[in-house]
């Protein structure tokens, strides 16, 4: 009377009452993995050939791919190891395939970021800096589309890589500093000559943002601008308003006394 009849070193009687397994097979389940081992050693179903229901068969898990046959998430990350292994080829042993700082299964299922490149979007940002200091894009290297990318609005001229006109003056970052209104202003200041006149009200009206007098009369293009505003004939960008061949800055047309 053989009391094992598969040879799989579990008796008959064993098999039978206690594991459940099949007593003339030493691999009930054909997972590739004998019972005796799933018994004792892996501690999975031997009656099962995917004991954590992750698709990937327990000898798959235990001898190939070194993931845990019972978690069907073996580092935590959210994305099960048959996803990870087949459809994202990230590591299912590291919860974090990139060593960004943010899990495999957050940059794909929150950020739709790559969880195998620390720098999704080549912005020379990782993407954990983007997501957890900057709070930029991960997919795109100018966040706030003002022409500038986020690595050099970081490092380079100090604006928000989030906000297009940093310094509010009506003006994007990248207006500012690619002179693409005529002059280079500074996307940190709003009014970069000091003059009380903004940035982007001095472009408007025709001004030099970087100059306080920009018709060089003599006069302040604040003040110029205030007395046009009170119906004067003065003008920040025209050195002679009424053309009689004399600088505004020498004349008292608004009878002031000054």
């Amino acid at each position: 009377d053989d009391s094992d009849s598969d040879n799989d070193l579990l008796p008959d009687g064993y098999e039978v009452n206690t594991v459940g397994s099949n007593p003339l097979l030493q691999d009930s389940d054909l997972d590739g993995l004998n019972d005796i081992i799933e018994w004792n050693l892996t501690n999975t179903d031997p009656n099962n050939w995917d004991s954590d229901g992750d698709t990937l068969s327990d000898y798959a898990e235990n001898s190939t791919h070194f993931t845990n046959p019972n978690n069907w998430d073996t580092d935590g990350d959210e994305l099960g190891d048959y996803t990870e292994i087949f459809t994202h080829f990230t590591n299912p042993n590291n919860e974090d395939t990139d060593d960004d700082g943010i899990f495999d299964g957050y940059e794909v299922n929150n950020l739709n970021s790559d969880p195998k490149d620390n720098d999704t979007d080549d912005d020379g940002l990782l993407d954990g800096d983007e997501f957890n200091t900057h709070g930029t894009s991960l997919t795109k290297k100018d966040t706030d589309d003002d022409g500038i990318e986020d690595y050099d609005e970081i490092f380079t001229y100090f604006t928000n890589p989030t906000r297009p006109d940093t310094d509010f003056d009506g003006l994007t970052d990248g207006n500012e500093v690619a002179d693409w209104n005529g002059y280079v202003t500074d996307p940190n200041n709003p009014d970069s000559d000091g003059d009380n006149l903004g940035d982007g009200l001095e472009i408007t009206i025709g001004i030099n943002p970087l100059a306080i007098d920009s018709d060089s009369d003599g006069l302040n293009d604040t003040w110029e601008y205030a007395r046009n505003s009170e119906g004067y004939n003065y003008s920040p960008g025209n050195n002679d308003t009424d053309d009689d061949g004399i600088n505004d800055g020498d004349e008292d047309i608004d009878t002031d006394g000054l």
